[in-house]
């Protein structure tokens, strides 16, 4: 399906609470995590951000939107490596990285998820939706081994994978570059919302994540190959739905949909999306999140 821009997609602001938590598993640097709550639970949404993202009032206005639309706990952590205390990914880690190798990453990223979901109380595994954005994307489905140990996922949402085509780093950064020149268009779909304005006003306030120049080349390396495909070919998927957008360069038509037809081809329910006229920073437009939890994560108020 195509979707464009719908500004009464965006409703009042969200009545849930989302609560910060820093995290501190043992013999791990911290990092920071967001768990929204919604008055009554009906399941856990497991939420993987995009690169360069910090856990401020943009991305607790997105959570609450997500928990307070789907009636599911929202639980998402920083990013190993991409926190605001600035530490560095484990050596060993980032070996496993610079040769285009996600699963340490991504069993990393799941500790701190663990321990959100303990620390922020969190019930009903037994119905569980994980989403990903952009580099979240492959961590997502990296980590879908070890979360389906931890209760059934009912459904995977991947808004703009990027590890599903081989390119170097120069091409990898130029597709970048492209991509972020793009973010005005995007922002600008956000105006005539006051609260969503303010969060982003209030967020331009906050300290960014932090990571070292080698984190930014392991990074790099992990999303300049088709490592999502390989990872979705070694799990089952109950459904999975996609997203990106029409003018996107980092997530490109042509490898979309190879990606549309590998799942087509296994006899995987789910929508494919594109959203016209936006390009990779689509999720940073907030009647675009409104319109993507609905056609992605449907109704999900009568879950387990």
């Amino acid at each position: 399906m195509t979707i464009s821009v719908d500004h009464r997609a965006v409703e009042a602001r969200p009545e849930t609470l989302v609560r910060q938590h820093t995290l501190r598993p043992t013999g791990r640097t911290p990092l920071d995590a967001l768990v929204a709550t919604p008055p009554v639970s009906h399941g856990v949404l497991v939420y993987f951000p995009g690169f360069n993202t910090p856990l401020g009032p943009w991305e607790i206005a997105r959570c609450a939107h997500l928990a307070d639309a789907t009636s599911l706990t929202v639980v998402v952590t920083e990013i190993p490596g991409m926190s605001r205390f600035g530490h560095s990914i484990p050596k060993a880690v980032r070996t496993e990285m610079l040769h285009g190798r996600i699963d340490a990453w991504a069993e990393l990223n799941l500790a701190y998820v663990a321990e959100a979901l303990e620390v922020g109380d969190v019930r009903n595994p037994e119905y569980m939706q994980v989403l990903g954005y952009s580099t979240g994307c492959s961590l997502a489905v990296s980590a879908l081994p070890l979360l389906g140990e931890w209760g059934p996922i009912e459904g995977l949402n991947l808004v703009e994978p990027v590890a599903i085509t081989t390119r170097n780093i120069a091409s990898l950064q130029a597709h970048n570059i492209a991509d972020l020149g793009r973010m005005p268009t995007v922002l600008a779909t956000n105006k005539g919302h006051e609260w969503v304005m303010a969060a982003r006003r209030s967020q331009r306030r906050e300290p960014s994540v932090r990571y070292s120049p080698v984190d930014l080349v392991a990074i790099g390396q992990v999303l300049a190959t088709p490592g999502l495909l390989e990872g979705l070919d070694a799990v089952e998927l109950a459904r999975c739905a996609l997203a990106r957008g029409s003018r996107s360069s980092l997530c490109r038509v042509g490898d979309y949909e190879r990606l549309d037809a590998q799942l087509a081809g296994r006899g995987v329910p789910g929508p494919t999306i594109t959203v016209d006229g936006l390009g990779h920073q689509l999720w940073h437009s907030f009647p675009i999140v409104a319109q993507l939890t609905q056609a992605m994560l449907g109704d999900t108020s009568t879950a387990a």
